[in-house]
């Protein structure tokens, strides 16, 4: 699948690099994807028993005027080709290849707890300064983590949570490495 959906975003990167159009296509994924992750219309998506004109003038209606030709096109030769379900993967990595361009990537940093304002934007300048980068950050906040946080950004796992390092040291013990640094 990944093969596929490389292939379908490298295609209408090229496209939409031609027209100079990258920001306004970052912007429309965001609005494509968010769409997409309501039930309904990934459910009418992907379902095999609606007709792939009815998929078209589903999607022609929930994006009309929203979406740019090459967004659309893509859509529909997806439906076409009964390959829905490559959409949002191809859209996920053009989106890559759109902010590899532009300098920009995403980190995703989840938290025991809710982090500050001024605790996310030393974050945000810290990764800037290592990545040489734009960041993103987007938060989430999982209880389970005890304390600390870890950060997902440019195929990198930072893990400094509390239950990782618990986890750490019940394994230094049983190792018989007594967990003592």
């Amino acid at each position: 699948m990944a093969r596929l959906s490389a292939l379908y975003a490298t295609a209408l990167f090229d496209l939409i690099e031609e027209g100079g159009a990258e920001n306004e296509a970052l912007e429309q994924i965001g609005l494509v994807r968010g769409a997409l992750s309501e039930a309904e219309s990934k459910r009418v998506l992907v379902h095999p028993h609606i007709h792939p004109a009815e998929k078209k003038e589903f999607f022609s209606k929930a994006f009309k005027g929203q979406l740019q030709e090459h967004l659309m096109s893509l859509l529909y030769l997806t439906i076409d080709k009964n390959r829905e379900a490559y959409f949002l993967p191809a859209l996920s990595e053009l989106k890559l290849m759109i902010e590899r361009k532009q300098r920009k990537t995403t980190a995703k940093v989840t938290s025991a707890e809710e982090l500050s304002k001024k605790r996310i934007a030393a974050l945000k300048k810290l990764l800037e300064a290592k990545l040489s980068k734009q960041v993103e950050i987007i938060t989430k906040v999982d209880p389970s983590a005890l304390g600390g946080s870890y950060i997902q950004v440019d195929g990198y796992f930072i893990d400094r949570t509390v239950k990782r390092r618990l986890k750490d040291m019940t394994a230094d013990i049983k190792d018989g490495r007594g967990g003592t640094q």
